[in-house]
Parts: C-alpha cells; sequence; structure tokens
C-alpha cells in the first residue's frame, strides 16, 4: 500500500509538470503574438487643413466626420496627427492612439494659410524616425484633407504633388481628399484621392481608406527568383529548400510543427490512460 501511495504521488507530480509545460508553451506563442501585433499594423499621419478657409460649416462637418470615423477605429494602429497651423495640438505617433487624435480635433479652431508642402515634410520627418526608432513593419497611411491650394510654399500645387509622390516612393500611401470642390490637383498624384462635399461624403471617403488597396503597384520577378519558385513547386510535399551558410542548397521537412503537437497529444493521453490505471490497482489493493 505504501509502494501504491508513492506511485500515486509521483504520478500526480509528473502530470502537474507536464501540465505546466504545455500551458507556458501557450503563454509563449500569446507573449509572440502581442510582440508581433505590437510591431505591425497601420500607422496614420493625418494632416488636418485648419487655414482661414474652412471656417464655418467646413470645420464642423470636417470635425465631426473624423469624430465618427476615429471613434469606430481598430485597435493595434499608431496615429499622428498635424494641423497646418496650430502646432500645439500636434500629436506624436502614439500605438492606440485615437483618444489623443479626437481631442486635438476637438480643438480645433481655423485660422492661418495653407502650407501643405511643409506640413507633409514635417510628417515625412516623423515617419522616417518612427521606423528607425520603433519599427519598420508598419503599414504608413497619410491622411491629407485640404479644401484649397498651396499659399504659403513658392512652388504652389505642383510642390505639393511633388512632395507627395516623394512619400509615395518611400512606401506611404498618401489619402488626398478635397473638401468643397478643391483640391483635386492631388487626382492622380495621391495613391488614391477622394472628394467630399459635406460630412456624409467626408465619412463615407474615411470608411473607404482601410480598404483601399494600391491597383497601380507594378510587380516584378527577377531570373533568380522565378529559378527559386520553379524549385519550389518542384519539391515533394513536406519539404523545403534550405541554403547552408557556404550557399549549399538542399531539402528540410517542415512538418516538425504538426509533429511537435502530436507528440504532445501523445503524452496527454499516456497521463490519462495512467491515471486510471492507477485508480484500477488503488480500488483492487483496497477492496476485501
Amino acid at each position: 500500500m505504501k509502494n501504491l501511495l508513492s506511485s500515486f504521488v509521483l504520478f500526480i507530480t509528473a502530470n502537474c509538470f507536464l501540465s505546466n509545460a504545455i500551458f507556458a508553451q501557450g503563454s509563449e506563442f500569446s507573449e509572440l503574438d502581442a510582440e508581433f501585433a505590437s510591431q505591425t499594423g497601420t500607422a496614420y499621419t493625418i494632416i488636418f487643413d485648419d487655414s482661414g478657409s474652412m471656417e464655418g460649416g467646413k470645420l464642423s462637418q470636417a470635425k465631426q466626420a473624423f469624430r465618427w470615423w476615429l471613434e469606430k477605429a481598430e485597435p493595434n494602429n499608431a496615429w499622428c496627427f498635424l494641423p497646418m497651423n496650430r502646432h500645439s495640438l500636434d500629436v506624436d505617433f502614439v500605438k492606440n492612439g485615437e483618444s489623443q487624435v479626437l481631442k486635438a480635433v476637438d480643438k480645433l479652431r481655423v485660422g492661418g494659410m495653407t502650407p501643405i508642402v511643409a506640413t507633409l515634410e514635417r510628417a515625412f520627418g516623423m515617419i522616417k524616425k518612427r521606423r528607425e526608432s520603433v519599427t519598420p513593419y508598419e503599414r504608413h497611411l497619410l491622411i491629407l484633407l485640404t479644401d484649397g491650394h498651396e499659399t504659403k510654399h513658392p512652388g504652389g500645387n505642383p510642390a505639393v504633388c511633388e512632395m507627395v509622390s516623394k512619400l509615395r516612393l518611400e512606401d506611404v500611401e498618401v489619402f488626398g481628399i478635397g473638401f468643397h470642390g478643391q483640391g483635386d490637383y492631388l487626382d492622380g498624384f495621391a495613391t488614391h484621392f477622394a472628394a467630399a462635399n459635406n460630412r456624409e461624403e467626408l465619412q463615407r471617403s474615411l470608411a473607404n481608406i482601410d480598404a483601399e488597396v494600391p491597383l497601380d503597384i507594378e510587380f516584378r520577378i527577377s531570373p533568380e527568383e522565378e529559378k527559386a519558385m520553379a524549385r519550389v513547386s518542384a519539391l515533394p510535399l513536406g519539404k523545403e529548400v534550405r541554403a547552408s551558410r557556404d550557399g549549399a542548397e538542399g531539402e528540410e521537412g517542415y512538418g516538425s510543427m504538426a509533429e511537435g503537437e502530436d507528440s504532445q497529444l501523445g503524452i496527454v493521453l499516456v497521463v490519462v490512460v495512467g491515471f486510471f490505471v492507477l485508480l484500477f490497482v488503488a480500488k483492487r489493493a483496497v477492496s476485501p
């Protein structure tokens, strides 16, 4: 009976150890998922025209539309807000920072010129800084809302279009929104362009931002990539090409993850069966 109790205690200890190992592995995967989410996502930069021409109903409509859009924003994205004139309301990139942007939008007042080029340059500097110091893996999407023309830079609207093209070359998607009949010079230069003449149209434009996918991306495959794709397609199922440090290539299986899961399931089944066997033996030992 003493040996039976010792075996039972040993079984329980082993069972706890295996359970902790399995749960620890699940926790490790959760931490990796959280780290991945923190490094990816979309980084939004909003450039808001707060010049004098936005006075009256325009500003009110724009505020309402952006408030509606920001309140339904998805989590795990970064937010940056740059009014063209009220620099005191700037919001540098903040992860899940839509509430900070909302507060800045509510405080906006109009007045001043329309320095679109200078604001785009400020935005580009902040995007580069974030890529270098935080993560280079985010999708960067810049929303430019304006109801007028460039009034500060000597190059005028062509300088705006040149800066937009520069941003696109740096993998920044630019969504231009011309408000109340203005800003159409962005059409053809911005990655996407929409015209909005009231709050409802502006809300529809903002709702389409996340759904937009560039249609003018040209994918080019090099001869080396074509050869690699041909080698991969000819591999047997469950094999992949692995290159060694000296450049030599060989086949290697990629079923280790599934095999590991199968082995874990086998361990659990062994533990359960062993538990019931011990119970059976215990009953036989104590029965008269």
